[in-house]
């Protein structure tokens, strides 16, 4: 044998079932898939202001869940879309030209137009203004926005229209208006990026808001692509998609937020400049001393937070951190180092509005992320001369969020990766791999859990596939990739194997395994693998694997991929 090496696939028959199914295909008929290929570029519009659905963000670009299906659409059938936002219905309806309205409520969908099957389902949240009971609002003034449905029982009198969802928040935050109604994702998502105080957000089912893409009447084969689109995006990757989507909020660092924190600084700083100009260097001590107090002050109140304040003298280059910094900190050698670090960021950014990220070593050994808070106090001449600020501890915010994309990827039942995630696993590790290197994909399949379900019961059924799964955990390595690619079926792939001897001898071990842990009743399994030795994908090696797979079944008995004639 020469050229590509030949991978050796081996059967093995095994006592204990374990569930996986492929991974779901698209499968478009002959018309679809010429309409792909002759469509060209999708113009795709819809209404701006509803975030996280679909907006504008600060830069300009278009964002938002309703988006980011389309580009897994994109992706998963070559059409290519161009996106364009309007500021209000009218606006978006008046484009006869578009060829896809995404992110569109079943009840906001105009004549002429037929919608897919929803992609997001939302209920109504009330928000109402701080200073008001949500059990008395018949004669409160409603915030309204322009051209979407009224909840029932709203009287046209008491009602104040604004163009997006965004302004009538605002009103009710300023009290220019009492209460109103958004999607849940919505409501939060604002009250989030814009820190509002005077809004309570209370759940209440006024309707079902169910998202979908809407195409004209005459397209039912864009339509058809669509729809099928959407069922093949897994259940775990669109929750994770919209716990992205929702969860990207970019805070603002609004005016009132400004002189809330600051306004004591500030008004110092403009007190210290007028000093300059009228008493020189005189004045200036003065002003640094009224400073002082006043940091002393707000010290005393971040020791009840999670508020790290600090100043930076940027023509001197000194830094002052406050005592709680320093216990942060710990040793001189690590106030130090933390001190350069944040002494480069500041020095490298224009903190004024903007919100970087900082790792910094702290007392215990470990790495703590920050959120820095700046801004920067100018001289006469224009010139940044200090900058005051803070940082503010969010490693449990980071922390929250990494453990949600990490449940994202994992099957619920049994804790192991989820099929996407194995596939993608495999993937990387295929192609990462030293070539030198022989790896193994096995594949194992439950050769009769509808048998255990129906004489046991389900949850027997559930137990079994939970046995199967903690057992792989035991069996194989800790760097070996164990996944639940379907139903009953599992699969590993094992790094670095010596010799085939080892895989039979791990199929043996975990046949052992489920013997004791399963004593009620009889469990078996088959399984089937296939060594990676050459230039082999992942598709390649779950073929030969999933071959063997079946004979191993049939025969009930282990096989080499010679033996088998492959």
């Amino acid at each position: 044998m020469s050229g590509k090496a030949i991978p050796i696939i081996i059967g093995i028959f095994i006592i204990m079932g374990v569930p996986i199914c492929a991974e779901a295909r698209l499968l478009l008929t002959d018309e679809e898939r010429n309409y792909i290929a002759e469509a060209g570029v999708l113009k795709a519009v819809s209404i701006n202001g509803a975030a996280p659905i679909q907006y504008t963000d600060t830069r300009g670009e278009i964002q938002g869940i309703s988006k980011r299906v389309l580009e897994e659409i994109s992706d998963m059938t070559g059409l290519i879309f161009q996106y364009k936002l309007y500021d209000s219905n009218r606006e978006a309806y008046a484009d006869i030209d578009h060829d896809i309205f995404f992110g569109i409520p079943y009840h906001y969908a105009s004549n002429g137009m037929v919608l897919s099957k929803p992609f997001l389902k939302t209920e109504t949240i009330l928000y109402i203004n701080s200073s008001l009971e949500s059990n008395q609002l018949d004669d409160k003034t409603y915030a309204a926005v322009r051209g979407r449905v009224l909840p029932e029982g709203i009287n046209e009198e008491n009602i104040v229209y604004f163009d997006t969802r965004e302004e009538s928040l605002d009103a009710v935050e300023k009290g220019k208006a009492d209460y109103g109604y958004g999607n849940t994702y919505s409501v939060i998502f604002y009250i989030l990026q814009n820190n509002y105080r005077n809004i309570i957000a209370i759940p209440k089912k006024k309707e079902l808001r169910e998202y979908c893409m809407g195409v004209p009447n005459d397209n039912r084969v864009l339509l058809s692509i669509i729809n099928k689109s959407i069922d093949a995006i897994d259940e775990g990757k669109m929750e994770a998609l919209i716990l992205d989507e929702t969860l990207c909020i970019d805070r603002k660092i609004t005016f009132s937020m400004i002189i809330d924190i600051y306004g004591k600084e500030i008004f110092g700083a403009i007190f210290l400049m007028m000093g300059i100009l009228l008493c020189g260097v005189v004045c200036n001590v003065r002003s640094n001393k009224i400073l002082r107090a006043q940091n002393e002050k707000n010290e005393m109140l971040s020791q009840a937070s999670n508020e790290y304040l600090y100043e930076y003298f940027v023509k001197s280059g000194r830094l002052e951190l406050s005592k709680k910094c320093n216990r942060l900190f710990g040793t001189q050698k690590q106030l130090r180092k933390a001190s350069n670090i944040l002494k480069d960021i500041l020095l490298s950014n224009n903190l004024d509005g903007n919100i970087p990220v900082i790792k910094l070593p702290l007392a215990n050994g470990e790495i703590g992320t920050f959120k820095s808070i700046g801004l920067s106090i100018h001289d006469e001449k224009g010139e940044p001369d200090f900058i005051v600020g803070k940082m503010i501890d969010i490693h449990d915010e980071i922390k929250e969020k990494e453990e949600l994309i990490i449940k994202s990827k994992l099957d619920g039942p049994t804790g192991l990766y989820n099929a996407i995630t194995t596939k993608e696993l495999i993937n990387e590790s295929i192609k990462n791999r030293d070539k030198n290197r022989t790896d193994a994909l096995i594949v194992i399949d439950c050769d009769d859990l509808k048998h255990i379900n129906d004489t046991y019961g389900h949850l027997a059924g559930d137990q079994v596939l939970k046995n199967i799964s903690t057992g792989m955990k035991l069996t194989f390595r800790q760097d070996d990739i164990i996944g639940r690619i379907g139903g009953d079926e599992f699969c590993i792939y094992m790094k670095g194997v010596p010799s085939i001897n080892l895989v039979k001898l791990k199929c043996r071990q975990l046949n052992l395994l489920i013997r004791e842990m399963n004593e009620d009743f009889y469990v078996s399994v088959s399984c089937g693998s296939a060594l990676l030795e050459g230039e082999n994908t992942y598709e390649e090696l779950f073929e030969n694997a999933d071959k063997v797979l079946y004979k191993a079944k049939k025969r009930k008995g282990v096989q080499s991929v010679r033996d088998l004639n492959f």
